[in-house]
């Protein structure tokens, strides 16, 4: 009976207590997670967002409470499959401050090319878990009814669909976290709500320095609802690079965080992350604390892997993670290796245009001496006008003097077709060799040959499959003053209309960044032919 009277008591001095404090939501918490572990937000971020193959692990400390404050602990592997589809394993465990979820999630993404820049991404979470209470201080007492201890020790199975739609560097996704919730075990517990999570983003390109590699902002904005709960609104922006990310947001219920992170060597990557709650109801509560750990794997891909796969999904090929013991001792000397191949490639290139400069100036020289020969002739037929008496004379010295212009006019013609054939061997042999690196939110395709079209960086104004707007925008370009050109793809049975072809890369990249030089307003991609 004692033991009865102890147990009430506590059962009402925590029922006061948790009175006076404000309901923490049943959800993960996972609200600030935009770089590592990002798939326990929406599924289909493992594909291009965990940055596969990486073991990382994830910790929050809820407002930092010396006993009993809910934490939020991830273990997770994410992997790549296919060049199409993604995977994750991991270990969560989940205090909600009345339960403990502690348990394994399995995680698959894959995307579908719709065609341009669009694709579609579809995704699941699956947690199993064993649901017990967070706070054992006392004994269950068969005499004593309470709800609460008959949904402890209970086998959770639960499933977290999620869809993404990403064109170009613009995306927009939901996911329902708890659709399926199914309780395995002989215990009454109540299933837990369907949390609504949307979410819209996009990407910009950012220059910050060379170290830095390439870089992008990119700001968030999301919704999460549940049932007969507060809807939390957020807001995140994340600055990310190569050697560091900063990250800062706003919730609705949990308030701001700010954000930062390092990535030491290629490989190793470690972060730190605070929040602190603005509503005047949580102005008591400690700060949250979240610390964040990855460990990258070999060459596995990025969010690169997505636009890639979206130009050209049938020629890409996936790179495995080797497994062999002396793997980073073979990858140093890898690198170093292809360091040497590119600085001989460098050199290789740098020799054939001295070689082709010199070829110029010496075809240069040739038909200056041509014209110098032209203009002697000339003179000289001027002093034998003057010298003959003869009108005769003076016609056949004509005649035979413009037999001989013809003549050094065919040579230099030819000439200066035997130079413009060279360099446009050049141009070629140069556009084939290149190698391209596809930077983020950059609208490009590659194709080994197309219908005959010359090797070379078409800068492409726009795509017809109906001839009657190909005619008018063709006669549009026109009237503004510009010089359109296209050709036809057997392939897919499209018009492409392009402003310019270029030799590299750079010259193209430079054209469609300067809207073809305040030539052309409308947005521009870069369509390449290797050979």
């Amino acid at each position: 009976m004692r033991n009865v009277l102890v147990l009430g008591l506590f059962l009402c001095l925590h029922i006061i207590v948790l009175a006076q404090d404000v309901s923490l939501p049943e959800d993960m918490r996972q609200h600030n997670l935009k770089q590592f572990n990002s798939s326990l937000f929406n599924p289909t971020f493992s594909y291009d967002r965990n940055n596969p193959n990486s073991l990382s692990v994830w910790s929050r400390w809820q407002w930092q409470r010396i006993d009993g404050n809910p934490t939020t602990l991830f273990f997770n592997y994410s992997g790549r499959i296919t060049p199409e589809s993604s995977f994750g394993v991991g270990f969560l465990q989940n205090n909600t401050g009345i339960f403990l979820n502690r348990g394994a999630l399995l995680n698959y993404a894959h995307s579908f090319f719709l065609g341009g820049e669009t694709t579609l991404l579809v995704g699941a979470n699956v947690f199993g878990f064993q649901q017990e209470l967070a706070d054992d201080r006392f004994v269950e007492d068969n005499e004593l009814d309470l709800p609460q201890l008959e949904t402890s020790n209970s086998f959770v199975l639960q499933m977290t669909p999620g869809v993404r739609l990403q064109s170009g560097a613009f995306s927009v996704g939901m996911a329902l976290e708890n659709v399926l919730d199914l309780n395995l075990s002989d215990t009454d517990r109540e299933a837990s709500d369907v949390i609504f999570n949307g979410v819209m983003g996009y990407d910009l390109p950012v220059y910050l320095f060379d170290a830095a590699g390439e870089s992008y902002v990119r700001p968030l904005l999301y919704v999460r609802s549940r049932l007969n709960a507060d809807t939390q609104i957020g807001l995140n922006a994340l600055l990310s690079s190569s050697i560091f990310w900063v990250q800062g947001g706003y919730n609705s219920f949990y308030g701001f965080s700010a954000g930062v992170g390092a990535t030491l060597f290629e490989k190793f990557s470690i972060g730190a992350l605070a929040e602190f709650s603005t509503d005047q109801e949580l102005s008591r509560e400690q700060s949250t604390i979240e610390l964040i750990a990855s460990y990258h794997f070999g060459k596995g891909k990025n969010r690169e892997t997505m636009e890639e796969a979206d130009d050209a999904p049938a020629e890409q090929i996936p790179i495995e993670p080797s497994e062999e013991p002396a793997v980073e001792e073979n990858e140093e000397v890898e690198r170093k290796a292809e360091e040497q191949r590119k600085k001989e490639e460098r050199q290789a290139a740098l020799a054939q245009e001295r070689k082709r400069k010199q070829d110029s100036i010496a075809a240069a020289e040739r038909l200056k001496k041509q014209r110098d020969s032209i203009a002697m002739l000339e003179e000289a037929t001027e002093k034998l006008k003057k010298q003959q008496d003869s009108i005769a004379q003076v016609k056949q010295n004509e005649e035979r003097l413009k037999k001989e212009k013809d003549s050094l006019e065919k040579a230099a013609q030819r000439e200066r077709q035997l130079l413009a054939e060279q360099r446009k061997k050049d141009s070629i042999a140069k556009a084939v060799e290149e190698k391209v690196e596809v930077k983020p939110g950059e609208k490009y395709e590659e194709v080994t040959t197309a219908d005959g079209l010359e090797p070379g960086f078409y800068l492409i104004a726009n795509v017809f499959g109906t001839k009657k707007y190909f005619d008018a925008f063709m006669k549009d370009l026109k009237a503004k003053g510009l010089e359109p050109k296209s050709f036809f793809r057997e392939l897919n049975g499209y018009n492409y209309v392009y402003l310019e072809r270029y030799d590299t890369i750079e010259e193209a990249r430079k054209a469609r960044d300067s809207k073809y030089y305040g030539k052309y307003p409308d947005k521009t991609w870069i369509f390449r032919v290797k050979q």
